[in-house]
């Protein structure tokens, strides 16, 4: 079922953290979004696009400012053969299914369309459109795409689901699976894990699954991150109830700043770099030494677009974590932009606590 999101108004290009907001909402609801388009509220195919959207998508979800919404809803009601009438202190189409409070949702057949006013800074008014068809994300751990498709390709045929699958970092995959007409998802998906038992875990979030994992074990994670500056602990923050498993981390940038905070000796600086296993090891000893967590994770590196050398290129990361019992540090080498060199970084940080956590996660 494919759906759009139309963004009408200018200041929408340039508020990005605004449409991110309105976007996770959005999903929250309906799932994956198919397209995203901005407009202008002036664009002399304004109501072109909007129709368009209305007959290619099954569901179209239209964010407007206040200065953009009488508009749009001028358009909407146009497309509907309508006329508009005032509902909750807004004009609305007398044929609206759905009215609350900033948003109003027109359904014909098995097609609606919401739109929504938003203002920045403020709580974003109900989505109104209905879910769409049953889905399931899922992350694949250790293993290559060509033997996930082998496996989970057949099972999906079995049970009339469909599936995307995607790189996230090195070793790790994320698997989005959702119902054909007659499909069975649950049943794939429960057939998928019994065929990956320590390779899949099912959750919309890996972040909200350790959470939920690490609570029940009663056990801490703490982070020293250097390159990431503090990515991976904005990652696993975002997400409510991280306070139960996480007390703080070290974003210790500078060579100084490693030795006097987490306690990297000056030799080891020198003789390796501040990208090197050593220097990793270090910083995971220093971090849970300061932490008294049960898992450390590391990340020192190169993310660009300058530091680099002849035998360190941008993109080389070495990455460490560390319990009490177990230790993994890798190098690896990333593609990409400054920023996603970074999230790969920091995913493939989550990846390896999944290694020396196995027992405990999967």
């Amino acid at each position: 079922m494919k759906t759009i999101m139309l963004f009408v108004g200018k200041e929408f290009l340039i508020n990005a953290a605004l449409c991110d907001y309105i976007e996770r909402e959005a999903k929250k609801c309906i799932g994956p979004i198919s397209s995203k388009m901005h407009l202008f509220e002036k664009d002399k195919d304004l109501f072109l696009h909007i129709s368009n959207a209305w007959q290619e998508y099954e569901k179209v979800l239209i964010v407007t400012l206040d200065r953009t919404y009488a508009t749009v809803s001028k358009i909407v009601a146009t497309i509907f053969e309508d006329t508009l009438r005032a509902k909750e202190d807004m004009l609305v189409p007398s044929k609206a299914q759905k009215i609350e409070h900033g948003s109003f949702l027109v359904a014909d057949d098995d097609k609606e369309l919401n739109v929504i006013r938003l203002k920045p800074s403020q709580k974003a008014p109900a989505i109104l459109l209905s879910s769409q068809q049953e889905s399931s994300f899922s992350y694949i751990f250790d293993i290559q795409k060509k033997e996930i498709e082998e496996r989970i390709a057949p099972l999906a045929k079995s049970y009339e689901v469909d599936y995307i699958l995607t790189r996230e970092t090195e070793g790790l995959y994320k698997l989005y699976a959702f119902n054909k007409k007659f499909g069975d998802l649950a049943i794939f998906i429960q057939n998928a894990k019994l065929l990956l038992p320590n390779n899949l875990i099912v959750t919309n979030n890996i972040f909200e699954y350790l959470i939920e994992r690490l609570s029940a074990l009663h056990k801490r994670i703490t982070f020293a991150e250097s390159c990431t500056g503090g990515l991976l602990a904005s990652m696993l923050t975002k997400v409510p109830g991280s306070s139960n498993i996480f007390d703080g981390s070290l974003i210790t940038y500078a060579n100084e700043i490693k030795n006097a905070w987490l306690g990297v000796k000056k030799e080891t600086l020198q003789a390796f770099g501040a990208v090197s296993a050593e220097t990793v090891e270090e910083m995971l000893a220093g971090a849970l030494r300061v932490s008294q967590a049960d898992y450390a994770i590391a990340i020192s590196g190169i993310a660009g677009p300058g530091g680099a050398t002849e035998t360190k290129p941008v993109g080389t990361v070495v990455i460490g974590c560390k319990s009490q019992e177990n230790e993994i540090v890798r190098t690896i080498y990333f593609q990409g932009d400054r920023n996603y060199i970074q999230y790969q970084a920091a995913m493939y940080g989550i990846k390896l606590l999944f290694e020396v956590a196995r027992e405990e996660l999967f």
